[in-house]
C-alpha cells in the first residue's frame, strides 16, 4: 500500500484498503477557524451534542478575521470567542497568540505522522508534510467529527512525484509547486488524487517547503499531499509533537495510477500569471513587467525560511519608491523567530510593513487589500479574479525570493541575477 492507503487502513482498523473503498477513520485531530466556528459548532449542537470528543484535539484557531477590520467581524469574533469558552476548548488561538491554522496545526505538533487531522479550510492539504493525511471538510463533517472523533473517506488512488537533483540557489519549493502546476494543468488528472512526493530532492527539503508543497495540491483538485516522515519530520516534532506518532512509509511495491519525475536542478523560478494558477511560466517571460503592490505571507509562503530569504536579497536596500510592500509572518511564533533573527528589522529598513499573523491580503478581506487597477506580485497562493479584493485587479503569484528582488527594482525581477 501507499503511505495514505496504510493510514487509512491503519485508522479504520483494518489490514488493508484499495483505492475506492470507503472507510469510517479515526480522526487525529479536528480544526476550525473564526470565520466558519460558529457555524461548525451549530451544526455540532443539532447533532445533540454537548461535549466534544476531545477537548484537547478540537483545534480553534482565530486566522481570517484577526484583527477585525470592521464592527461586523469584531461581533462575529466575539461570538466566536464565547462558543469556544463554552465548549472548554483546551487549544484556542486568538488574538495576540493567533496564527495561520494550518501553520498553527503543523507548528505546535497537533498533526501527527500515520494519522488522520481535518480542517474547515482548504488548505488543510498542508498537513501532508508532517507525514499525515490532512483534508478540508465542510462544516457538517467536522461538526460530526467533532461529536465521534471520525469521519468518512473514499480512499483516493494515488500518483507519485519523485523529485530529483540537487536545489539551486534562490530556488524555492513555490517554484517546484508553480511547475507542477503548469505541468499537470486543470485537466481533471488529479482530481481526488493523493499527491504523494519522494526522493533524493524531497529527502532535502525543509519542513517549511514541505509544508508550501503540500499546501498547493489542493488547488490541483488533490485530495491530500503527503510527504513520508524522517528525520527531518523527526527533528522538527521533538518537543512539540503532542501524542505518539508512526514512521510510515510506502511498500516498495505499492501500486500509482501516474507516476513523474522532475529534477530540480534544471528548475528556475516560475510565476503563474493573473487569473489562473496553471497558467505558469518561466521569471524570464516577465521579467521587466511592473507592478505597485508586494506580498508575502500566508499559510503557503509566511514562514520563517521565507523570511530569511527575503531578508537575504533585500539587507541595505531600499523598496522601489512606486511599490507597497506587505509582509505577514504566519504565526506568532514565526514572528518572534524572525524578529530575533534581524529579519523583520532588514524588512522593514527596506522599506516593508509588517503585519500581526493573519491571512490577511489573501483572503480579500483586509490588510492591503487589492484595489482596481491594482496589479499584486503575491507569494500567497490563489490569483483568480477577486481573490485579494478587487476583480480590476491583476495577481502574479511567484516564490518570495521572486518578490523581494522585483520589489527592490519595482519590476518583476530574476533573484539569481539580483545585485
Amino acid at each position: 500500500m501507499t503511505i495514505t492507503e496504510k493510514i487509512m487502513a491503519k485508522q479504520s482498523g483494518r489490514e488493508k484498503v484499495a483505492p475506492g473503498e470507503l472507510v469510517w477513520v479515526d480522526v487525529h485531530t479536528v480544526m476550525t477557524m473564526d470565520y466558519l466556528g460558529k457555524t461548525c459548532f451549530d451544526k455540532f449542537n443539532s447533532l445533540g451534542k454537548t461535549e466534544v470528543f476531545d477537548k484537547d484535539r478540537v483545534i480553534c484557531v482565530s486566522d481570517h478575521l484577526v484583527p477585525p477590520p470592521n464592527q461586523k467581524f469584531a461581533t462575529m469574533l466575539n461570538e466566536w470567542r464565547a462558543v469556544v469558552k463554552k465548549h472548554d476548548i483546551t487549544h484556542f488561538y486568538d488574538l495576540g497568540r493567533q496564527g495561520i491554522a494550518h501553520q498553527i496545526m503543523v507548528e505546535q505538533g497537533h498533526v501527527l505522522p500515520g494519522t488522520i487531522s481535518i480542517g474547515t479550510d482548504s488548505h488543510a492539504n498542508t498537513y501532508g508534510a508532517a507525514g499525515a493525511v490532512g483534508n478540508a471538510v465542510g462544516v457538517t463533517d467536522a461538526a460530526v467529527a467533532m461529536a465521534t472523533g471520525k469521519a468518512w473517506f473514499r480512499v483516493p488512488e494515488s500518483v507519485r512525484f519523485n523529485i530529483v537533483g540537487e536545489w539551486q540557489p534562490y530556488i524555492m519549493a513555490k517554484d517546484l509547486s508553480l511547475h507542477i502546476m503548469g505541468m499537470m494543468h486543470w485537466n481533471g488528472h488529479l482530481i481526488y488524487k493523493t499527491l504523494e512526493f519522494t526522493g533524493p530532492a524531497i529527502s532535502s527539503l525543509s519542513m517549511a517547503g514541505r509544508m508550501t508543497l503540500c499546501n498547493m495540491t489542493v488547488d490541483l483538485g488533490a485530495k491530500n499531499g503527503i510527504i513520508a516522515p524522517d528525520h527531518i519530520t523527526a527533528d522538527y516534532l521533538d518537543g512539540v509533537a503532542k501524542g505518539d506518532w508512526d514512521m510510515i512509509q510506502s511498500d516498495e511495491e505499492a501500486k500509482y495510477v501516474a507516476e513523474y519525475t522532475i529534477n530540480v536542478s534544471d528548475l528556475g523560478p516560475t510565476v503563474a500569471l493573473p487569473d489562473k494558477l496553471d497558467d505558469t511560466v518561466p521569471v524570464e517571460n516577465v521579467i521587466g513587467t511592473k507592478f505597485n503592490k508586494a506580498f508575502v505571507g500566508t499559510c503557503t509562503n509566511g514562514r520563517l525560511e521565507d523570511l530569511a530569504i527575503m531578508a537575504d536579497i533585500m539587507k541595505d536596500k531600499q523598496i522601489h519608491r512606486d511599490v507597497n510592500m506587505i509582509v505577514v509572518p504566519a504565526s506568532q511564533t514565526v514572528y518572534l523567530d524572525a524578529l530575533r533573527a534581524g529579519y523583520l528589522e532588514t524588512l522593514i529598513l527596506a522599506g516593508a510593513a509588517i503585519d500581526t499573523p493573519s491571512c490577511a491580503a489573501c483572503a480579500g478581506i483586509h490588510t492591503g487589500v487589492a484595489g482596481d487597477g491594482d496589479i499584486v506580485l503575491s507569494a500567497g497562493n490563489r490569483n483568480m479574479k477577486g481573490r485579494m479584493g478587487s476583480k480590476n485587479a491583476q495577481i502574479y503569484l511567484t516564490s518570495p525570493a521572486v518578490v523581494a528582488a522585483s520589489a527592490i527594482r519595482g519590476e518583476i525581477t530574476d533573484p539569481r541575477t539580483f545585485n
